[in-house]
């Protein structure tokens, strides 16, 4: 199931433009009153699935704009998710929910390294493996932060670069990091050290939370603080033109915290309809949010 979501995830989120409607209301509990201030949004009364991607995330782009070009020998390791879609930052950041990489340089060949995350007091602590080339082993969600040795290549220049996965760590380092904003990474190796402040990206999007199968959670993020997010079940169809995605029914809202990383639980009956096997000629349903034109399951 988890890779079936990362296949949608990967499509990308895309704003809309266009105004929606709105549909039939059937409302989750909020866990935050919402502001009185909050503008309503409305979730899309369809969207097109074939829409293309963001593109690969490169620790080599990234090592060109923090060195701006130069030659730079100096021991570096950052997390990188990319550019950032909207075009609002140029920073190095890390994306809520977004394709990301690990990235190393300087490091000396042959020598093990220690990856090690700090997020609101709390230490995270990982093993670099250097291998010829990534193994097909599933990522997680929360990689760097579940303490599973983290796959790097060698991709020439003293750069090291991990296989890609999308970046959502669990609680208690999720809000640790959406309240502050940035967390630090450090690697060393020997006598050589290096650390960087990360700074969090927060995209309008939902994905689903590790143990999704079991848990049924989605997070909720990028939305104003006070805002009611509804979440929405869609129904995939063929038409001439490609495939699009319709709203059935809005299954629940999720009330964004101060943070604005919110925790939305899908309920059984919902659940199981996205999980049940579709017919031959039918794509699965799936659930989206206001605002966006994606699936996120």
């Amino acid at each position: 199931m988890l890779l079936a979501l990362t296949l949608f995830l990967g499509t990308g989120c895309t704003m809309l433009h266009q105004t929606p409607t709105g549909a039939p209301t059937s409302r989750a509990a909020p866990s935050v009153t919402p502001s009185p201030k909050a503008r309503d949004i409305l979730l899309a009364q369809q969207f097109d699935l074939d829409m293309e991607g963001a593109g690969p995330v490169s620790c080599r782009d990234d090592l060109h704009q923090l060195t701006r070009g130069h030659t730079n020998q100096q021991p570096q390791v950052w997390v990188s998710s990319g550019e950032d879609a909207t075009g609002a930052s140029a920073a190095v950041a890390a994306g809520l929910g977004e394709e990301s990489r690990l990235c190393l340089h300087g490091f000396p060949p042959g020598e093990p390294i220690t990856v090690t995350i700090k997020a609101g007091g709390r230490t995270y602590t990982t093993s670099v493996k250097r291998l010829a080339e990534l193994t097909a082993a599933p990522s997680a969600l929360d990689d760097l932060f579940n303490g599973r040795p983290v796959e790097v290549v060698d991709i020439g220049g003293g750069l090291l670069e991990s296989g890609s996965w999308t970046f959502l760590p669990s609680d208690p380092a999720l809000t640790d990091i959406a309240r502050s904003g940035r967390f630090t990474v450090s690697a060393s190796s020997g006598g050589v050290r290096a650390e960087s402040k990360v700074p969090l990206r927060l995209p309008r999007g939902a994905t689903a939370m590790e143990g999704w199968e079991d848990n049924h959670r989605l997070a909720v993020y990028g939305y104003p603080a006070g805002t009611p997010v509804p979440i929405g079940l869609y129904r995939p169809e063929h038409r001439w033109n490609g495939r699009v995605a319709v709203l059935q029914r809005e299954v629940g809202r999720v009330v964004m915290p101060a943070h604005r990383v919110g925790v939305f639980t899908v309920p059984p009956d919902v659940f199981r309809g996205i999980s049940a096997e579709p017919a031959d000629d039918e794509d699965p349903a799936c659930l989206s949010v206001a605002d966006l034109a994606a699936c996120v399951t």
